[in-house]
């Protein structure tokens, strides 16, 4: 039971996850900033997710990488970092362009949502890989 925890929470799957939650995440504060596009004074949000990744991968790369001593030895693929990630929504109250205070831009959050579905759905089919690579390995042992 053990080992099949450690190959269906590796550090792929968890990151994979993680992305798809931000990606939910991200289109209910696009959601939100389009719902409020003639709000006098609203301010939009957005989602940060991509640049704590990169913090992660980065200090990753820093850190001492443990040798295997005999063949029979299995590398650990789990990055302690990616468990405690979590994408944060983060106002834009520094900008306004309109005269109303509000600084929703409705073309703009209209790209991000179509940006958005397509990451949304790019995590989807990794996730969907991975089952698939996952299931032909214990279906040929």
């Amino acid at each position: 039971m053990k080992m099949l925890d450690k190959i269906l929470n590796s550090g792929s799957e968890q990151l994979l996850v993680k992305a798809m939650d931000a990606a939910s995440l991200r289109n209910e504060v696009i959601a939100n900033n389009i719902a409020n596009v003639d709000t006098p004074g609203f301010k939009k949000s957005e989602v940060v997710f991509s640049e704590k990744i990169k913090n992660v991968l980065q200090k990753e790369k820093t850190h001492v990488k443990l040798s295997l001593t005999d063949k029979r030895h299995m590398m650990s693929s789990k990055s302690p970092g990616i468990g405690a990630i979590q994408a944060e929504i983060n106002p834009c109250d520094n900008s306004s362009y309109r005269n109303d205070g509000n600084n929703v831009d409705i073309d703009v959050e209209m790209a991000e949502l179509a940006k958005n579905k397509i990451y949304y759905d790019a995590m989807g089919q990794s996730i969907s890989s991975e089952i698939k690579l996952l299931r032909l390995a214990i279906e040929r042992g």
